[in-house]
């Protein structure tokens, strides 16, 4: 399961793949992104930002309005094996080693969730 709920949680079974789509903004318009920006994705523990259990860099290809960011099974197995939902915090970041932007990350709604919930054991 990987499911991007409204308020921007992101629900993940530990070990699935999951894709989704990042925009940002300029005032009332669209970013384009560029050629060869970063985008960021960070996972941390919850109330604890120094503590980064997932970093995935995207850098872009292609210009547009929207970048995908793909995480494969092994990089949503972060943290110890778990038997129920463990909640963390994350953020998105655009240019984080250059010109940093916060796109997603903790705001007046608080912080966004990246909520992992346990995966089957193998046999």
């Amino acid at each position: 399961m990987f499911v991007i709920n409204e308020d921007l949680s992101i629900y993940c079974t530990r070990g699935d793949f999951g894709v989704f789509s990042v925009q940002a903004m300029v005032g009332s318009q669209a970013y384009t992104f560029r050629v060869d920006d970063v985008v960021r994705f960070k996972v941390f523990s919850k109330k604890n930002c120094s503590d980064v259990v997932l970093t995935k860099d995207v850098v872009v290809k292609e210009e547009g309005t929207a970048v995908e960011i793909e995480l494969g099974g092994n990089e949503t197995k972060f943290g110890d094996v778990i038997s129920k939902p463990v909640d963390y915090w994350y953020e998105v970041e655009l240019n984080p080693e250059t010109r940093p932007q916060t796109i997603i990350g903790y705001d007046d709604n608080g912080a966004k969730v990246f909520k992992l919930f346990p995966e089957g054991a193998e046999v």
